[in-house]
């Protein structure tokens, strides 16, 4: 008998599948009673290597009883057809747009592979690159004497999701971000850092649940009185009341994903607009 808590699904691309997966995990989280197995298959720009995918479709329909979810970002009409025609559920979400656009611009469009995250705008791309880098550069509190041209300083305790977030924004939004982590003595005298004192507009912090950051530091410094619970708590709790002191606006970040939180940022500080 076919489990309906447990479903295969298939996200298909003739390129990247960047679009296809972002937008098939979004539409995948809101069914979160079921375990979905979830593949992702890139560059299928050949008639082989698409029915390959039909048959491996087939195969698991057989075996399970229900046949993969297919996502699919295509814009080879031929290629496309051979999903189209399996015997699956098929998602097409390039053929589920376009055709509409095209009749209400009253244009065919372009079907050009790719098209979307190709270098269209060289200055931009470039822009992006050195942000990244400028990220690098000044991770972990590194190099704080180029805080000068950060767009952004993202401040918070050790492991809070820091470098994750200050990476996004630059390669993402293309702005330069630096983050600083507070130490044990910089939280326990309840002072803004020395280094910080010049930017408190550009300062943003993230917080998380103490029982969170424990489960993280754990996995790498078990043991260490770092990740004990009781410094977790100390310092979340040193951390956001710092915060609150000196008017630093702060976002928790428990249950938020790194493009969620970068989001999040850019809408509460508006550093976008700074570009």
């Amino acid at each position: 008998m076919p489990n309906p808590r447990k479903r295969h699904a298939f996200i298909v691309s003739d390129r990247t599948g960047l679009t296809a997966e972002a937008m098939a995990h979004s539409l995948l989280s809101q069914f979160p009673g079921i375990d979905f197995n979830i593949e992702t298959f890139t560059f299928v720009d050949s008639t082989d290597k698409a029915l390959e995918l039909v048959r491996r479709c087939n195969l698991i329909r057989t075996q399970t009883g229900t046949a993969p979810l297919i996502f699919l970002t295509m814009v080879n009409d031929e290629l496309r057809e051979h999903f189209n025609q399996s015997d699956t559920e098929v998602f097409d979400l390039f053929h589920t747009f376009i055709g509409p656009m095209e009749k209400h611009l009253g244009v065919k469009s372009s079907h050009t592979i790719g098209k979307s995250h190709g270098v269209k705008d060289e200055k931009a791309y470039t822009s992006r690159i050195a942000a990244v880098h400028f990220a690098l550069q000044t991770d972990d509190g590194m190099e704080t004497d180029h805080y000068g041209q950060a767009d952004l300083i993202i401040v918070g305790v050790s492991r809070c999701g820091k470098t994750p977030a200050s990476l996004y924004l630059s390669l993402h939004y293309g702005l330069y971000v630096s983050n600083y982590p507070l130490t044990s003595h910089e939280l326990s005298s309840r002072e803004l850092p020395q280094a910080l004192l010049p930017f408190r507009d550009k300062l943003f912090a993230l917080t998380i649940d103490p029982f969170r950051l424990l489960q993280i530091r754990q996995q790498r410094y078990q043991g260490s009185t770092y990740s004990t619970a009781a410094t977790c708590q100390r310092e979340i709790a040193q951390a956001e009341s710092l915060f609150r002191s000196h008017q630093v606006p702060y976002l928790n970040t428990t249950r938020m994903s790194v493009e969620e939180i970068g989001a999040m940022i850019v809408n509460r500080t508006k550093a976008h607009n700074r570009l």
